[in-house]
């Protein structure tokens, strides 16, 4: 199927805000607010996006929505002054201090939409790493609901019925038994490990992971998640990620295709991490984008900050919607930049890149153990 129909949509969307959220009335009697923000050039995407208010309405939650849209991001820093953007924006600074469910439904509609403005995106950088840091300071519970926007589809060189029927069979494998045994397997591998090395002909990445956890992405935020600082996730879902020790990253790792929401494509992206920091880059094309990227922001946004492991077999390649694949089954990935709050780790910085890594020809070795090979699990 490549759209979801009107009862199927409502029931996400109860399921999201009763289930995966678990949105209402908190413990001192209040009610939570929540914060939504979705992407407006698509009008299923807006539909969805009421489905959600109304359901956060109807367990007594207090909602602000705002619409998004590529092009109107890129003219609003086209016109503000820099005077302004050197600024915290206050009425952003109160929403991260005062909501406690933050949604985004949608994606960026053009994802080169900041490709032209990375300069005038840099000043804000300092801003946005600090909202992050409140954020995560108060346990700010999130979810970034991907939906398949017409306007990316077509960027990414597909078809909207095509793109459409990849997001929801991924949505609906989202929830089933196949997806959870998956992280199952390898959140029982990563746990209480030390050494990491990933191998195939054109890789060779060691890292340490002693004493950090392995999160499961389950599409719920439980209340032993929330216990152990685990307040946010991702729908589509299905990954298992924890955060590597910030300067143990040693080695060298090629990507096939890296997507950098707001600057586009990079193909055959080759990192060599150092003392757990990125030392060297080239591409095969695209490096001057993810030049552009680094320098708009700011932080620790060249560090390593996440390995995450993909276990949902209904995704497939769409080599641009990352929510979708570095979720993909027999893939990992790698991120740099930030990996505070619910990963677990220490990297402050205005951005987090995932970059993915199809792993067919590769192994995933945890202290010393094979437990990846040719991209599937090595049961013992």
């Amino acid at each position: 199927m490549s759209n979801l129909s009107k009862e199927e949509k409502r029931k996400v969307a109860k399921a999201l805000v009763r289930k995966s959220m678990s949105i209402g009335k908190k413990p001192n009697g209040d009610y939570d607010s929540v914060s939504i923000i979705y992407n407006s050039t698509d009008p299923s995407c807006a539909e969805f996006a009421n489905m959600v208010e109304e359901e956060c309405w109807k367990v007594g939650a207090y909602t602000i929505v705002r619409q998004y849209a590529s092009g109107r991001n890129k003219l609003r820093y086209q016109l503000t002054p820099e005077e302004s953007l050197k600024k915290m924006d206050p009425l952003a600074k109160t929403l991260a201090e005062t909501m406690d469910v933050r949604m985004f439904i949608g994606e960026d509609d053009d994802p080169t939409w900041s490709e032209t403005i990375s300069d005038k995106l840099k000043l804000t950088a300092p801003f946005r790493q600090r909202l992050f840091e409140i954020m995560d300071g108060r346990g700010v519970r999130w979810v970034y609901f991907g939906w398949p926007v017409a306007g990316a589809a077509k960027a990414y060189g597909l078809t909207v019925d095509r793109f459409r029927k990849i997001f929801f069979n991924s949505i609906r494998m989202s929830f089933s038994k196949e997806l959870l045994d998956l992280c199952k397997f390898y959140s029982t591998a990563l746990g209480k490990a030390n050494r990491i090395q990933i191998t195939s002909d054109d890789t060779d990445l060691r890292f340490s992971i002693k004493g950090r956890p392995a999160i499961v992405d389950d599409a719920i935020i439980s209340k032993e998640d929330v216990a152990t600082g685990d307040v946010g996730l991702n729908i589509p879902s299905g990954e298992v990620f924890v955060a590597p020790l910030e300067t143990t990253a040693e080695g060298h790792i090629r990507f096939p295709i890296v997507v950098i929401p707001g600057f586009g494509r990079v193909d055959g992206l080759s990192l060599t991490f150092k003392g757990g920091k990125v030392v060297a880059y080239e591409a095969k094309k695209g490096a001057e984008k993810f030049k552009k990227f680094l320098n708009a922001n700011t932080g620790e946004k060249d560090r390593i900050a996440e390995l995450g492991i993909g276990c949902n077999p209904g995704a497939e390649f769409t080599n641009g919607s990352i929510i979708i694949d570095e979720k993909i089954y027999k893939t990992l990935h790698i991120a740099i930049g930030n990996n505070t709050g619910s990963y677990h780790g220490t990297n402050k910085a205005s951005s987090h890149l995932d970059m993915i890594k199809e792993m067919s020809k590769g192994k995933l070795i945890v202290d010393g153990k094979v437990v990846m090979e040719h991209g599937t699990p090595v049961r013992r």
